[in-house]
């Protein structure tokens, strides 16, 4: 009688990277990212972030870390901490909800991915993203200029030997974009606290701004092939008030469009603003056309009679996806636990 009361108490259990304590009934859940980094999984939330970016703080010049889940990595040097904090908490955390479980590792020193991006470190890069896509790999990277000091996202995708040219209307482009860093906020953060009416006047200066300075030069009516992926995340508004579109690694081969902003932007985002935007533009509603022609997602996985994913990208998924790149010869041994 008395231990079920001691544990009604207090009771403390860990399961993997978390601790559980009980006080009175009620449940508290620590998060030990010590335990994390002994290739544990955990949800991706601020709180891990926050504790990722206090662990960086004390990590060596020579450690790197890989923040893993099924199609993205991230690959992490303690330089990020040049970033703003909020930058870099908003920049891992849209790729996955908090829900979604995800592993921290610190790469063992004798592991591909560690070779390969710790001499990049001397060139000014210190944080890796990869995203697994049907037939080519992303690939962006954060560095800074040795002699100006700024700052600049890169990206391109890993190149294959045998990748198959495609012929489709979406493509992802070949060579490295790279822009200056902007300090700023996201559309998409920026309206999520504001009234319906700040949103409406937001989102139509957005639009004002795309029809205007990505407008096409022989239709008025359409846009740039550039905006395909133009969803409100990849917008930022910098502290001077203006818009930048940051996200050129996707683009069509031909022009857009206008609704197509709108559709993409706010049909699965906020119906009545997608309406409201069309009406205000005097557009059509189309979605069910843009849904079957302009998502990458719905790419055929065959083409000429030829398989995409090709031998060479099955090479690049087993190096950057699987254990063999951040575990030499899967001498460690790990478990994944849900928090």
């Amino acid at each position: 009688m008395l231990g079920k009361l001691s544990d009604f108490i207090y009771k403390k259990k860990t399961y993997g990277a978390r601790t559980v304590i009980t006080i009175l009934g009620l449940k508290f859940k620590l998060y030990n990212l010590r335990k994390e980094l002994c290739n544990e999984s955990f949800s991706l939330n601020k709180n891990t972030i926050q504790m990722l970016y206090g662990y960086l703080y004390n990590s060596h010049e020579d450690d790197l870390f890989c923040l893993k889940t099924g199609s993205i990595i991230f690959i992490i040097h303690k330089d990020c901490l040049k970033l703003d904090y909020s930058f870099f908490q908003n920049y891992i955390l849209p790729q996955s909800n908090s829900s979604s479980i995800l592993e921290l590792l610190k790469l063992d020193k004798d592991s591909v991915l560690y070779k390969e991006h710790i001499t990049r470190v001397n060139d000014g890069e210190f944080l890796w993203k990869y995203v697994e896509r049907y037939y080519y790999i992303s690939h962006s990277f954060i560095s800074q200029d040795k002699e100006s000091g700024d700052i600049y996202i890169n990206s391109s995708f890993v190149p294959e030997k045998d990748m198959v040219k495609s012929e489709y209307k979406i493509r992802h482009i070949p060579k490295i974009s790279k822009r200056k860093y902007i300090k700023g906020i996201t559309v998409g953060d920026y309206i999520k606290k504001k009234s319906r009416l700040e949103r409406i006047v937001t989102v139509d200066k957005l639009l004002n701004y795309i029809f205007s300075a990505y407008r096409d030069n022989e239709n008025p009516d359409k846009v740039s092939g550039k905006l395909l992926d133009c969803h409100l995340f990849n917008f930022i508004i910098s502290e001077e008030g203006l818009f930048h579109f940051v996200d050129f690694d996707l683009e069509c081969t031909e022009s857009l469009d206008r609704a197509y902003c709108i559709f993409f932007m706010l049909y699965k985002y906020d119906i009545e603003l997608y309406e409201l935007m069309l009406k205000r533009y005097g557009l059509a509603d189309r979605h069910d056309y843009y849904e079957k022609h302009f998502s990458i997602y719905r790419q055929p996985m065959v083409q000429n009679g030829k398989d995409i994913i090709t031998a060479e990208h099955k090479k690049l998924q087993k190096k950057y996806f699987s254990d063999e790149g951040t575990r030499p010869q899967y001498k460690v041994k790990y478990k994944r636990v849900k928090l």
